[in-house]
This record gives structure tokens, C-alpha cells and sequence, in this order.
């Protein structure tokens, strides 16, 4: 097993709606905001941690090949495909099992072969966001929504932190060929696991209207990409390796 070549893809995300990727919160003070964003602790910036993102692909594409990984997910676990040549776990990667028959699937299937980095707003898109400030946070909106109990009751109003509808974060993922098999599951499952996240969303509240998300290629005007095939919305290089 060698590696062959890396593919670098690069994109631009564009938030169609509202995108909103939580963080935790340990502690609460009064005034403090119900739902906070994750950011970046240095800049204090929002952006896409490179695991929901890639987390999501995979959520997207077990879903859609069915079968044992929906079974396993049912149990709330991940499905330890026997196969070698299982696409979920050569693509996404999976953990092995300790015991010797795992190992050795895992030595034969090789390593993750996709890499997610972290997105972070592009420059031209934190200008734009930045005049959202007297409306909402730093880059963000505060969205005021109110849960009402269907069986009566009072109404209890939460304040909820999303990234506006408009924000574009930049995407670079790396995908390692090490065999045909590879080349294969790039255009036959890592782009349909893109193509279903244009249709699902990313992040929470997905069902509420949020997170609806486009890949735009990165070096096309915006305005002429609506309605384009993902594959002509993504910058693919092949990175040759030496002999």
C-alpha cells in the first residue's frame, strides 16, 4: 500500500439560511444568550469545525447506503463494516475493535483517506457581516423565537445565535488515493455525501429552516453558479507524489 497522489478540493460555503453550530456552555451568566456559536477562541470569529462538517458527510452517506449502518445506528453505534473495502469506513475512517480480526482489516483497508480542515469566514464576507453588529453579535444574528407548549401554557422566549443567511466560509478538504478503489469512491461517494449535504443542511435546528447550504467554486462570480453541477462548483487539483 502506497500513497499515490492527494486530491485537494476547495470550496466556498455559502449559508443559504441561517447557520448555526453550537457550543457548549459550562456556565451561564444573566443576560447571556440561550444558544451561543462555536468560535474561534483567538479572533472570536464563528466558524465550521472541520469534524461537524465531516461528520455530517458521513451521517449523510451511511444514511443513504442504509442497511447494517442504520441498524447499528438504532443501537447508537457505529457500524464496524467487516469488509476491507467497506467505502464508509475507507473514506471516513473507523476505529478497530480490539481483537485480532479487526486489526487486520484495519491494516488491510489503510488510512482515513479524507482530511477536513476547519472553515473560516472568508474576508470579503466578515466586511459584510461586520455591519450586522448593531443587530446581533460579533458576525452573527440574534434570533428571538418563543416555544409554546402545545398543551397550554406559558410561552417561554429563548434567544438563539446563528451566522446570517449570505455568510461564506472557506472549504478545503484532502483526499489520499492509495489504490484504484480510492479513485472510484471519490466520484461515487464522497460527491454524493457533498450533494446530500446541499439538500439536508448543516448544523442545528435544520428542520426550523437553518442551515440550508451551497458550495460555490472559489475562483467563478457567486451570481453564476446557481443551478450548476456540484462538480463544476468545486476546485479539484490532483497533488502527484513523486515515484
Amino acid at each position: 500500500m502506497k500513497l499515490r497522489k492527494i486530491i485537494r478540493i476547495r470550496s466556498v460555503l455559502l449559508a443559504k439560511t441561517g447557520l448555526r453550530i453550537g457550543m457548549s456552555r459550562d456556565q451561564m451568566a444573566i443576560g447571556d444568550l440561550d444558544n451561543p456559536v462555536i468560535r474561534n477562541p483567538l479572533t472570536d470569529e464563528p466558524y465550521i469545525p472541520g469534524s461537524s462538517l465531516k461528520g455530517k458527510l458521513r451521517y449523510l452517506l451511511e444514511w443513504s447506503l442504509g442497511g447494517d449502518y442504520i441498524l447499528k445506528a438504532k443501537d447508537k453505534h457505529v457500524y464496524a463494516s467487516p469488509d476491507p473495502k467497506d467505502p464508509v469506513a475507507r473514506i471516513f475512517g473507523l476505529a478497530p475493535e480490539n481483537d485480532q480480526k479487526a486489526l487486520e482489516i484495519a491494516r488491510e483497508r489503510g488510512p482515513t483517506r479524507l482530511l477536513v480542515r476547519d472553515a473560516y469566514l472568508l474576508e470579503d464576507s466578515k466586511r459584510e457581516l461586520e455591519r450586522t453588529a448593531a443587530r446581533g453579535g460579533l458576525y452573527t444574528e440574534i434570533k428571538q423565537e418563543v416555544f409554546i407548549p402545545r398543551l397550554g401554557g406559558h410561552a417561554n422566549p429563548r434567544t438563539t445565535e446563528r451566522v446570517p443567511a449570505g455568510a461564506r466560509f472557506g472549504v478545503e478538504m484532502a483526499y489520499r488515493i492509495l489504490d484504484d478503489l480510492d479513485e472510484e469512491y471519490f466520484q461515487n461517494y464522497l460527491l454524493r455525501a457533498l450533494e446530500l449535504l446541499e439538500v439536508d443542511g448543516l448544523g442545528g435546528h435544520i428542520s426550523r429552516g437553518y442551515g440550508q447550504v451551497y458550495f460555490l467554486h472559489p475562483k467563478k462570480p457567486w451570481d453564476a453558479q446557481e443551478g450548476l453541477p456540484l462538480k463544476e462548483r468545486l476546485l479539484v487539483e490532483e497533488i502527484a507524489l513523486g515515484a
